[in-house]
Formats: C-alpha cells, sequence, structure tokens
C-alpha cells in the first residue's frame, strides 16, 4: 500500500518530514518561529552595530578633522567587511555548526563596537576605521546563515513569509541603527551610538546561548550529523564549544568544498541573472540610504537641505514605515502569489513561481521612487517629497530581497549558505563601490540625471527576472550539476483539490 503524504490542511507538506521526533521539521510551530525569531534579532543588532554612525558622522568629522564624505567612507569600510567576512567564515560552519559560528560572530563584532567607542581622540582616525571594518567583517554572518537554518525548519509553502520576516528584520537594523545613533549624538557623546548596540548584541548573545539549537539533520542529501545531546549543559557545550560535536560530518574537506562551491554558485547562469538583477536594485537602496545624511547635513548653499543630526534620524522614520509595510505587503502576497500559480498547473511547484512577486516592488515602484528623489534633488523640492522617495524605495528593496534570495536557495537546497554569501557580494558590491564615485558622476552630469539613470536602469536590470519566468528550468540545467538541488516537480497540492 503507498504511504500517503504528510499534510498540513490541503497542503502537501515539501520535503516531507521523517518519523523522527528530533528532525527539526518536526519541531513544533513555536519553537520553530522562536528560532526565527532569535536569528531574524541577530540579524538586526549585527546590523545595528556596523551601520551605527552612520547618521552621527558630524561629531566625528570634527573630533578627527575630517570632512563629511571622509566620514562617510568608514560606514562604506564596514559595508566592505559585511561583503569579504561571510567568505571566510561561511566555509566554517562546516567544521563548527551554524550556531557557534553566529554565535562567536556576534560576540567578535561585539568586541569591534566597543573598540570603536573608545577611539575617542583625534589621531586615532585610522584606528577607528579598522574598527569599524572588524565590525563589518562579522555582522552579516547571521543574515547570511539565517537561510540555511530557515530551510531546516520550514516547509516550502511557508517559506516565503518566513523569508520576508529575517529579511525585513534584517534590513530593520540597516534603518532603525543610523536612526537612533542620530539621535543619540544629538543629546549625548557620538560614543553612545556605539555602546547601545553593544548592550543589544550581548542580549541576543545570551538568548542565542540558551536557546538557539542546530538546524542539521541527516537526510538524503548526503550530509550525515551525529545525534545531539539531549541535556541541556551537554547540548550547549556541544553547540559553542566549540561546536564540532554538532557539526556534520566532512570538517575541513566539506569547508574547502563549500568555499570552492560559493565560487561555483556565483557564475551559473541562475546566480548570475539574479546578481544583476540584486547588484542595481539593492545598490541604489544601499547607496542611497549611504549618502543620506550627506545629502541631508550638507548645507542649503551646497544643495543640501542643512539638518541637525536630530532632524536627519527624524527623517529616516519614513523609511522605518517603508520596511514596515513591506513586511505586511511580504507576509500576504509572497507565499499566496506561487501557490497561486501551483494551483492553476495542477498542484506541481516550480521555483519560478516566487518571482512573480517581484512585478509590482520591483518593475513597478523603484523607478517611480527613484524617479521622485532625482526630481527633489535636482530642483531642490520639499523634503517631504524626498520623504516620499525614501518610503518607496525602502519598501521596493524590503519586498525585492527575500524574494530573490528566497528563489535562488530553493534552486540550491544543499547550499543555502554558500547563495546568500555570494549574493551579497552581488548585493552590496554597487552599494559599497558609488561612495567613491559618485560625486564625480553628480558633478559631470547633476544628480537628478544620477537618480534618473538609476531609474531606468531599474527597469533594464528587470529583463533577467523575466528571462527566468520564461527559461528558468532550462537555465537551472545549465550549472554544475552536483551543486543543484531544487523541488521542481513537488506536488504541493493534491490534484483533485487544485480546481
Amino acid at each position: 500500500m503507498e504511504r500517503q503524504p504528510k499534510m498540513r490542511g490541503d497542503i502537501i507538506l515539501v520535503p516531507q518530514p521523517s518519523d523522527d521526533s528530533a528532525d527539526p521539521l518536526n519541531w513544533s510551530q513555536r519553537k520553530k518561529y522562536m528560532t526565527l525569531g532569535i536569528v531574524s534579532l541577530a540579524a538586526f543588532t549585527s546590523h545595528c552595530a556596523a551601520l551605527a554612525n552612520q547618521q552621527g558622522i558630524s561629531p566625528q568629522a570634527k573630533l578627527y578633522h575630517k570632512s563629511l564624505n571622509d566620514m562617510a567612507d568608514t560606514v562604506a569600510t564596514a559595508i566592505a567587511g559585511m561583503v569579504a567576512g561571510p567568505l571566510v567564515l561561511v566555509p566554517l560552519t562546516h567544521i563548527f555548526g551554524c550556531c557557534s559560528i553566529l554565535l562567536w560572530s556576534m560576540v567578535a563584532s561585539t568586541c569591534g563596537s566597543i573598540w570603536s567607542a573608545l577611539m575617542t581622540k583625534p589621531n586615532q582616525y585610522v584606528a577607528f576605521t579598522i574598527s569599524r571594518l572588524s565590525v563589518g567583517l562579522f555582522s552579516a554572518t547571521p543574515t547570511v546563515l539565517g537561510p540555511q537554518m530557515l530551510v531546516d525548519i520550514f516547509f516550502l509553502h511557508e517559506r516565503g513569509t518566513v523569508f520576508n520576516t529575517f529579511m525585513v528584520w534584517s534590513t530593520f537594523g540597516v534603518i532603525i541603527g543610523p536612526t537612533l545613533g542620530g539621535f543619540i549624538v544629538a543629546h549625548a557623546p557620538w560614543p553612545w551610538e556605539f555602546w547601545w548596540t553593544v548592550v543589544l548584541q550581548g542580549a541576543v548573545v545570551l538568548l542565542a546561548f540558551v536557546f538557539l539549537e542546530e538546524t542539521g539533520f541527516t537526510r538524503e542529501n548526503g550530509k550525515v550529523y551525529p545525534r545531539r545531546p539531549s541535556a541541556f549543559i551537554h547540548n550547549r557545550v556541544a553547540t559553542y564549544f566549540p561546536g564540532t560535536q554538532v557539526a556534520h560530518v566532512g570538517g575541513l574537506q566539506e569547508a574547502l568544498h563549500s568555499a570552492w562551491a560559493q565560487v561555483l554558485i556565483g557564475i551559473t547562469p541562475v546566480t548570475i541573472l539574479v546578481g544583476i538583477f540584486l547588484f542595481g536594485l539593492s545598490g541604489w537602496f544601499v547607496s542611497f540610504n549611504t549618502l543620506l545624511s550627506v545629502f541631508l547635513q550638507n548645507p542649503v548653499a551646497a544643495g543640501g537641505y542643512g539638518f541637525s543630526t536630530q532632524q536627519n534620524a527624524a527623517f529616516t522614520f519614513t523609511m522605518w514605515i517603508g520596511a514596515a509595510v513591506a513586511q505586511f505587503w511580504g507576509d500576504f502576497f509572497n507565499d499566496r502569489i506561487p501557490l497561486y500559480f501551483v494551483a492553476r498547473n495542477s498542484g506541481t511547484w516550480k521555483p519560478e513561481y516566487r518571482l512573480h512577486s517581484l512585478w509590482i516592488p520591483s518593475f513597478l515602484v523603484t523607478p517611480i521612487a527613484l524617479g521622485i528623489v532625482g526630481t527633489t534633488l535636482k530642483y531642490h523640492l520639499h523634503y517631504i517629497v524626498l520623504a516620499g522617495g525614501a518610503f518607496l524605495i525602502t519598501f521596493a528593496s524590503v519586498c525585492t530581497n527575500p524574494v530573490a534570495i528566497n528563489y535562488l536557495v530553493e534552486c540550491f537546497m544543499n547550499y543555502p549558505t554558500e547563495v546568500n554569501c555570494i549574493l551579497a557580494v552581488y548585493r552590496l558590491s554597487l552599494g559599497l563601490g558609488i561612495p567613491f564615485f559618485v560625486r564625480v558622476w553628480v558633478a559631470n552630469v547633476g544628480v537628478g540625471w544620477v537618480f534618473g539613470t538609476m531609474a531606468i536602469l531599474a527597469l533594464i536590470l528587470f529583463i533577467p527576472i523575466i528571462i527566468l519566468m520564461l527559461y528558468g528550468p532550462t537555465l537551472r540545467q545549465m550549472g554544475f550539476a552536483k551543486l543543484r538541488g531544487d523541488e521542481e516537480g513537488a506536488q504541493v497540492m493534491r490534484k483533485d483539490e487544485t480546481a
């Protein structure tokens, strides 16, 4: 007799959980969402730490006798660390486990924040910049490792909402951290914009130490995981000191394979197409977010708005609202849209169904938002118009990243961390580089055309997504066979229920 698939309501569970109670797919929803909450908080606090001084650069510029653009470079240095750090740290998860790398990376990031807060002498600009680099090197780890842990414990039909929640809270750190930093330096010595992140990270480290468990489990993908100790103390020691007792069998060999897999995944056709798309769409947001303080705080005579640090911080509440709206949008649409296409196709799954969630935020909203920002800065319109553009840019970017990352992770199901790591290079590289040449760009063509060009390119950069919608299954077969692992063809709904 054929075994009946396990279901939840009308949905067939993909992947099918085992009968073992230790299988993370069998964890209670409470435990799963607690894991999601802690990992999301870890990503949030780490981004807060990395970008804490983004809006507090004025007093630092005075202390170190540097320009605002020089201090903006320290923010870019932290972003550079966020690109480079995971390339080295991610392979180590195959030796020490995800939980251990996540926790000790947060500890290292916290130490870097303490270092930054202590750099209060005029001759310590270089040391301060290096401290920001050290924070960046470790702060991206929770964001990169999160997808691996979420794929391990959630089913296919839940991932759209789960990835959206995780990525939105990660982006909230990019927005809220600088905002609070701006308010702090307006009323207290600037080192406190780092001290508060130290306290917050310490709290999340404690939560992770007490509640997080390794999510890996022996399945058909070839990775064999040892049985985790059930006793609390033994489990904590095995997980974090140093973590080798809960990582899958393979050690150094698997770590080297992981490092090489990042390169191979990065040059496959589907990754290149998604990467090109994110290179521009995320790059515009990172660029705008990085340079916003310069736009707002420059004197009116220099084309800015002459905002104080506190006014700058208050302005970014528009970005908070954009991210919050994106949270509700993604929770409502990111699973419903692909499941709608599943229902229209006899209940079978195809990863490309995820991409249809990008039409409104990426193809429609992003060009409009960039156009509003460019027009406002060119004609020096009221800052409320700029606030509307900031809201729309944030909304579109926050909606875009979870969908694109979720799609690519589901193309390489055995390599979620490697996928997210290499995508971070695509996502952040333009945002990292643009502060160093945007002044020349603006001087040559004007700020209006800078953002106008971004708006035009946003439309062009949606072409790779359309190509994937049409030819994704064929392009996925053009990658490296040993890396491929998707769930195409899986029955997500019963055929008699899809009508």
